[in-house]
């Protein structure tokens, strides 16, 4: 690309044009994801300098008009409505979607810009948790927008709820229910709503004065019903025994319920239990579950549409959207 005797150098690049390195990259990478009037800027400051331009003159594709859309895995319930959002977004702008279950990590990261490159994809919604390194891999690849996992200090436009108060205001509800030892079941720990979620917690038991017990902490590794049931029915049958669940899912909800069953124990009498998602789960089960509810097809909806702004160029300020949740009060808080 360069003339044999002068070696592309991206800061010199960038001092010359104002332009900053994460932007050049992608102008060097033929990346559809920068501003003609930014790809001009580079490529004139690039001249300049003596460097051969000639690969960058052809302008990549841009009528490419698939969505990927991706998840960590299909286990998880909670996704379905926010793909449905995503879709119907989609389609009303004109574009198709494609969903990919896997997780996107360093050693996968070159594989998923793989799958990018193979589907000629015009932009990418990512509900995975992902590090730092290849969130900024994939933004300077691609369009991209993440949908409830994000990382805020990062620029990089985002779709999410305040997990930190939602966890926080369904704890004081329990509380306000006369409950005092409230255990908590919560999902990977890598996860940003998990973490947010355990400091909603927190926040509410020290707000009330209650001390931190660690005892009442459960932190699964994975979202699994068998799991809870057993972690939750291990609680339930010590000495000193909760009388309450926070949970972070209602998957993990529904769990306690069967646990306290098989421990002979009554909901809500025995146990008050709160979950998280309102998923259709919460509604089925007997009895059914207060839970927080998350605007999920929203979050779908407004996260395709912020991308599509994306890879439309449009004038739109890297910032972020948090939705409101609302508590759902059903029977499994209740009083008998």
């Amino acid at each position: 690309m360069a003339k044999e005797t002068k070696k592309i150098t991206y800061s010199e690049i960038a001092r010359r044009s104002g332009i900053s390195i994460a932007t050049i990259s992608r102008v060097m990478n033929n990346s559809s994801n920068v501003k003609e009037e930014t790809r001009k800027t580079v490529i004139d400051a690039m001249k300049e300098l003596g460097y051969d331009t000639s690969a960058l003159e052809v302008l990549p594709s841009r009528n490419n008009n698939l969505i990927l859309f991706n998840i960590p895995s299909m286990d998880n319930p909670f996704y379905s409505p926010i793909i449905q959002g995503a879709k119907a977004a989609a389609l009303r702008n004109g574009y198709n979607m494609l969903l990919n279950a896997d997780p996107i990590d360093e050693p996968s990261i070159n594989d998923f810009l793989s799958l990018l490159k193979k589907t000629d994809a015009a932009g990418v919604i990512a509900t995975n948790c992902m590090p730092r390194s290849a969130l900024l891999k994939l933004n300077n690849t691609i369009p991209l927008v993440q949908c409830c996992e994000c990382i805020p200090s990062l620029e990089i436009p985002f779709v999410t709820i305040d997990d930190v108060t939602a966890a926080q205001k369904a704890v004081e509800y329990l509380i306000s229910l006369g409950r005092k030892r409230i255990a908590f079941i919560n999902g990977p720990l890598q996860y940003k709503y998990a973490q947010d979620r355990l400091k909603g917690y927190l926040a509410a038991l020290d707000e009330a004065n209650f001390a931190r017990d660690p005892s009442l902490i459960l932190q699964l590794q994975e979202i699994s019903y068998d799991m809870a049931v057993s972690a939750a029915f291990q609680l339930l049958n010590t000495s000193n025994r909760p009388d309450a669940f926070f949970t972070s899912s209602d998957v993990y909800a529904a769990a306690v319920i069967n646990a306290g069953r098989k421990s002979g124990l009554s909901v809500p009498k025995d146990i008050a239990v709160v979950g998280f998602d309102n998923i259709d789960l919460s509604f089925m089960c007997t009895p059914s579950i207060t839970t927080v509810n998350q605007p999920k097809f929203q979050l779908g909806f407004h996260s395709c549409e912020m991308l599509i702004k994306r890879i439309c160029h449009e004038q739109l300020p890297i910032s972020s959207m948090y939705l409101s949740t609302e508590l759902i009060i059903r029977e499994t808080t209740q009083k008998v």
